[in-house]
C-alpha cells in the first residue's frame, strides 16, 4: 500500500505503465514524515537537516534525477508523465522486492539492494524511504528504484544509517531465518561495495521503525529478539 499515491495499472499511448495520483492528504503526510525524520535525528543527538519538500519532491521523479541515478548504475522505471499530482511511468512486470521475499529468499537480489544503497551513499545521497516495496524487478531481474520524491543530498551518519534502517525494517516481518540470512546479505554487500562498517546508528533505527511497518508482528517481535 502506497500511504501517499493511488496507484493503479493502466495504458498510456499504447503501453501498458502505472498511474500514481497523489492522495488529497499527501502534502501533510510528507510533512509528518519529514518531522519525525528530524525529531528522530534530534533524540539521538544526530540532528540533520530536513528534506526541502514543495518542487524538490517533482524533481526527484523528473527525467533529469533518473539520469543521475543512472550514471551511478541505479536503474528507474521510464518516466512517461509528470505533473504536480500525476506521475506515469513504466510499467515494470516482476513486481516489488519484499513481495518476492514473501515467497522465497533471493540471496542475490537483496545483494543487490545492498549494492544500490551502498552506491546513492558513495554520491552523498540517500532514499529516506527506502523500504523493500520500493524496489521493483524486471525482465533481466534487475533492480528498479521506483518513487523517488524523498531522495536527498546528505552524507550524515544518521541519513545513511536511516537509509539501511528501513530497508531492514521493510522485511523484518520475515520468518526469522528468512530474514537473518537477507539482513546478512544486504550488509555484506553494503559494506563490500563502501569498504567500510555500515553506520552505527542502523540497529537502533531499524528497530524503531520495524514497529511501524510490520505487517506480522509476531514475526517481528522474534527478530527482534534474536538480533
Amino acid at each position: 500500500m502506497n500511504w501517499q499515491r493511488h496507484v493503479r495499472c493502466g495504458e498510456f499511448e499504447g503501453r501498458k505503465v502505472v498511474i500514481k495520483t497523489n492522495k488529497r492528504i499527501k502534502g501533510f503526510r510528507d510533512f509528518i514524515l519529514i518531522f519525525a525524520y528530524v525529531l528522530t535525528s534530534v533524540l539521538m543527538l544526530h540532528p540533520s537537516s530536513p528534506h526541502p519538500l514543495g518542487t524538490i519532491l517533482l524533481h526527484n521523479e523528473s527525467v533529469a534525477m533518473r539520469k543521475t541515478l543512472r550514471k551511478i548504475d541505479i536503474l528507474s522505471p521510464t518516466l512517461l508523465y509528470i505533473s504536480k499530482r500525476v506521475l506515469i511511468e513504466e510499467f515494470v512486470e516482476g513486481g516489488n522486492l519484499y513481495s518476492l521475499f514473501e515467497k522465497k529468499n533471493d540471496l542475490s537480489l537483496a545483494s543487490k539492494a545492498g549494492l544500490i544503497t551502498a552506491r546513492l551513499h558513495s554520491a552523498k545521497l540517500v532514499f529516506l524511504d527506502n523500504k523493500a516495496e520500493n524496489y521493483l524487478i524486471n525482465a533481466q531481474r534487475q533492480l528498479v528504484r521506483t518513487d523517488l520524491s524523498f531522495i536527498m543530498r546528505d552524507d550524515s551518519i544518521f541519513s545513511r544509517s536511516m537509509d539501511i534502517a528501513s530497508f531492514l525494517a521493510s522485511i523484518m516481518d520475515l520468518g526469522r531465518f528468512e530474514y537473518r540470512i537477507l539482513h546478512n546479505t544486504y550488509i555484506k554487500a553494503y559494506e563490500n561495495e563502501t569498504g567500510g562498517s555500515c553506520p552505527y546508528l542502523y540497529i537502533i533505527l531499524r528497530n524503531i521503525l520495524a514497529l511501524g511497518f510490520s505487517a506480522n508482528r509476531a514475526n517481528t517481535f522474534m527478530n527482534l529478539l534474536s538480533s
